[in-house]
């Protein structure tokens, strides 16, 4: 019985993905600003701080809390191109 390379990898990169994602996931939420942070400010400010792009929301806000909020910002980012890079690596794969 020959196993396809194709499904080996995807038997091991499927499971190595998720667990990365775990702990990615938990790696983003440490540094989630604490309750009283985020009822500091209105909604749509803290909306627009975690959106990839936005910046419109750093003249809405304290200088202390900007530095939590852009980390967290980053670690967003961060989770995005954890999520979009493997999804396209998978679709190469199998286009081959």
């Amino acid at each position: 019985m020959s196993v396809n390379v194709k499904e080996a990898i995807l038997y091991f990169f499927v499971p190595a993905w998720i667990v990365a994602e775990t702990l990615i996931v938990i790696w983003m939420f440490k540094a989630r600003p604490d309750k009283k942070i985020r009822d500091k400010y209105a909604r749509k400010v803290i909306i627009l701080s975690q959106l990839p792009f936005g910046k419109s929301w750093r003249k809405n806000i304290d200088k202390n809390d900007a530095r939590l909020l852009q980390t967290y910002q980053h670690r967003i980012r961060v989770w995005y191109l954890s999520l979009m890079i493997p999804f396209f690596l998978i679709m190469y794969i199998f286009a081959l």
